[in-house]
């Protein structure tokens, strides 16, 4: 049966639909094969990306923006269409080229595991490392004092005849990037390649080491460090221009002493002094906090706002979550909304009031062309709207890529996870399109009232005056429109479901292109979007160690339409409920698809997943293990999700459905270690309904107490089934199962567990579970078809108690 034919009972792991379904342009492909080819061919396409990149950033630095000297005559542009390619052909190249390198090298090293690959794989990474420190080369002129500390006006003095914003600006943040990105990488590379040549990571590959456990996360240094980074980067901006044309040493030394005034007279009159942020009418100003003669803090409105709302989130969640009571209070549901948590609906509200904030600062107040006239603003009203919803945009872009971060501390500090969260990635996403469709409708109706609409829609170069020389305009509007139709269009419900790793590389496509766009075109846009930037990136440096480091694949078992995987693996601390990203080379490069962690034992930690179909990547996986059994290649990337911190309960309970039982196979695992052993640990309960026959064996050690774990292929119904006490949930049987499938009577395990046939009624088993107990310390956990987690939702609901469900679809 197809997969979408089966989305109503397979749910087996988060995102399980959106990343197993066929997609054509991406089919896993049918095995045996050498995908060592793939690997070569990702290398080719990727050096062959790099070299268009070289060869357009080459065009690029021959336009006249970057040798013109002196002042600029009327109707000078400084680039035109042949140049104008090179910057694109930079742009869209370098990340791909970058990208598919180092995807294919790694796929190499994971398949070779040998000296080979490690030799390769090193020398790509040594690359990275001198391409990234030849940057600097570049961006000499503003790292020559670390950029932020350019605050000497005497000493940093401007080149005669030389305008800093022609081409100085591009160079030195381009060589930055291409330093801050390439370096870390490489570095990453070379120190894999340390602890494989080193043996570190065999020894990182003992059994005693592949374990799930619970470990809390001390939660005060962490919000601490972010609560500072987040406060000094939010001063870095009070004094650095907004604009990169001015990130020469010279003219950030200027803006550091400049204070900035609502007297207009003061800006006409002595520019090199004071300057005019806001509009005289405005309804809030820049206040200057005066360090030094050479160092004057301009306190930004729309910068207060921002930075405010991220020091008040950490700030406040840490606080409530230091206690217990505090930390279900964030879980509560919302008496009007019961789909929102209590910290959800707060969130939400902070976020929308910060932007509101931030969006009646540039609309109303701010003087966007830094002019000295009192009487106007000397901006065309739809001009105004549209560089109000840009830096709109820019806001909610930074703030989408918080969530957007899977391994980010800040989940740590808020209690959130990846999957959690993706919804609150999908909202400020499309309302980051909205305000850009908004911001380039606005902008169409200035070139209409100009009489320049519809030519200089894609214009190069442009012919309004208010853009003839900004070569971004032309670059954002290309690299928008495919934006939207990369994000916009294929973001949508049924073409993501269908199409989903094409959505996915486009997805990453089209961001790899508007982030360097976006730092180029809009003004200060660098101040809100690299906090969120620089917490996705520190997140894929995290992801490319883990999911290159050693795995071992200890056993691979198919069984019907399962596959048992067991593995070790060198940097992996995973606890129950987790679960992790695989890669297997021989079934597909490209394709990630995540995975629960149902157990830890016998020293390894081990995946239960069902096949959903012939044709879809879990289909080959039970054909390819049938085959070939533990001889395959595995990447693991993880762990991901939540930390569940189960000792706030003293009642656990968990509903599972099908193949969902593999999160709360762990959980349950877990907590009945920790009771055995006489740790304080919740009563935990397992109420898991179950259809197909292949997977009840394979979860033999759910009601393994160490003896023979092994399941009788002849056992009666009638000799499985217990009785048992309701009364109080103490003396319920922690695991009780419900067989909905007539093929899993055969199958029964010849333990006194309490066994029924037919569908679960979640309400009155959850009930009777927990009986006497307080709600508040009452969690239900729920992984299954949508309609059994409706179910226990809603009886968790009624009855008051915490509830928690597994993500299944972005």
């Amino acid at each position: 049966m197809k997969e979408k034919q089966e989305g109503h009972t397979n749910q087996h792991t988060r995102l399980r639909r959106a990343m197993s379904v066929h997609t054509p342009f991406l089919s896993p492909p049918q095995y045996p094969k050498d995908p060592q080819w793939g690997t070569i061919g990702l290398m080719a396409v990727g050096v062959i990306c790099s070299g268009i990149a070289s060869m357009g950033l080459s065009w690029w630095h021959n336009a006249d923006y970057f040798h013109h000297q002196g002042s600029y005559s009327r109707g000078w542009v400084g680039y035109d269409v042949f140049t104008f390619i090179g910057l694109l052909l930079f742009t869209v190249f370098a990340p791909v080229g970058v990208t598919l390198l180092y995807m294919g090298v790694s796929a190499l090293l994971r398949m070779w595991n040998n000296r080979l690959g490690m030799v390769a794989f090193g020398l790509v990474g040594a690359v990275f490392t001198a391409v990234g420190c030849l940057g600097m080369f570049w961006g000499k002129e503003t790292m020559q004092c670390l950029g932020i500390f350019c605050v000497d006006s005497t000493k940093y003095v401007e080149v005669p005849g030389l305008r800093p914003e022609a081409g100085i600006g591009f160079l030195s943040v381009t060589g930055i990037t291409v330093f801050f990105s390439l370096v870390p990488m490489g570095l990453v590379m070379l120190l894999q390649v340390a602890l494989r040549m080193t043996g570190i990571d065999r020894r990182w590959l003992a059994p005693i080491r592949q374990k799930l456990c619970v470990k809390r996360v001390v939660v005060v240094p962490f919000a601490a460090g972010a609560f500072v980074l987040a406060a000094c980067w939010a001063i870095i901006t009070f004094y650095v221009p907004n604009s990169w044309e001015y990130f020469s040493a010279s003219r950030i030394a200027r803006n550091a002493q400049l204070h900035a005034t609502g007297n207009y007279t003061l800006c006409r009159t002595a520019r090199n002094n004071f300057t005019c942020p806001e509009l005289p009418w405005a309804w809030v100003f820049t206040r200057n906090w005066v360090s030094s003669d050479s160092v004057v803090l301009k306190m930004y409105p729309s910068n207060i706002f921002f930075f405010s709302y991220l020091l008040i989130l950490l700030l406040t969640v840490t606080v409530i979550r230091a206690s217990r009571a505090g930390r279900r209070f964030l879980k509560w549901r919302c008496p009007l909304l019961r789909c929102f948590t209590l910290g959800e609906a707060s969130f939400a509200l902070l976020t929308l009031a910060m932007l509101l904030l931030f969006f009646l600062y540039w609309i109303q107040a701010h003087n966007f062309k830094t002019g000295q006239n009192d009487v106007s603003d000397g901006l065309m009203l739809p001009e105004r709207w549209a560089r109000a919803l840009g830096q709109l945009a820019v806001a909610l872009l930074s703030l989408l890529m918080f969530p957007a971060s899977r391994f980010s501390v800040l989940h740590s500090i808020l209690g959130t996870s990846w999957e959690s969260s993706i919804w609150v990635h999908k909202v400020l996403g499309y309302g980051m399109l909205l305000a850009t469709v908004g911001h380039m409708v606005a902008f169409y109706v200035c070139y209409g009232q100009t009489g320049t609409f519809p030519h200089d829609i894609f214009s190069i170069p442009m012919n309004i005056p208010m853009a003839a020389s900004n070569f971004t305009v032309p670059l954002i509007s290309l690299t928008t429109w495919f934006m939207i139709v990369a994000v916009g269009l294929f973001a949508l419900e049924p073409v993501r479901r269908r199409f989903f790793e094409l959505f996915y590389y486009l997805h990453i496509l089209s961001f790899y292109m508007i982030a360097p766009t976006v730092l180029w075109h809009s003004a200060a846009a660098w101040e809100y979007f690299l906090p969120g930037l620089t917490v996705w990136f520190v997140d894929r440096l995290l992801r490319m160690h883990r999911s290159a480091s050693t795995v071992e694949v200890v056993s691979a078992v198919a069984s019907g339409s399962f596959v048992e995987l067991s593995f070790r693996h060198a940097s992996l601390s995973a606890a129950p409920g987790q679960y992790a990203f695989v890669n297997i080379p021989e079934l597909s490069l490209l394709q990630w698809h995540p995975f629960s962690f149902s157990s830890a034992c016998e020293g390894c930690y081990t995946f239960h997943i069902k096949a959903m179909g012939d044709d879809s990547w879990t289909g080959h996986l039970v054909k390819l293990v049938s085959e070939r059994g533990s001889s395959l290649s595995l990447s693991v990337d993880g762990p991901c999700g939540r930390v569940h911190e189960f000792d706030d309960y003293s009642v656990v309970v968990l509903v599972a459905g099908g193949i969902g039982v593999a999160p709360c196979a762990a959980i349950y695992s877990h907590l009945r270690r920790q009771r055995m052993g006489g740790s304080l640990a919740p009563a935990v309960t397992l109420l898991w309904t179950v259809r197909d026959a292949d997977l009840v064996p394979m979860m033999s050690h759910l009601w393994s107490d160490g003896g023979d774990t092994s399941v009788a292929s002849n056992s009666s119904l009638e000799h499985s089934i217990v009785s048992c006490s309701r009364n109080t949930a103490g003396e319920l049987p922690s695991l009780r199962l419900f067989l909905t499938g007539e093929s899993a009577c055969g199958t029964l395990p010849q333990r006194k567990i309490d066994v029924s046939t037919g569908r679960i009624d979640a309400a009155v088993e959850i009930s009777f579970v927990i009986g006497d107990a307080d709600p508040r310390t009452v969690l239900v956990f729920a992984c299954g078809p949508a309609g059994l987690v409706r179910s226990a939702r809603d009886a968790a609901l009624s009855l008051g108690v915490d509830f928690h469900e597994e993500t299944f679809l972005l």
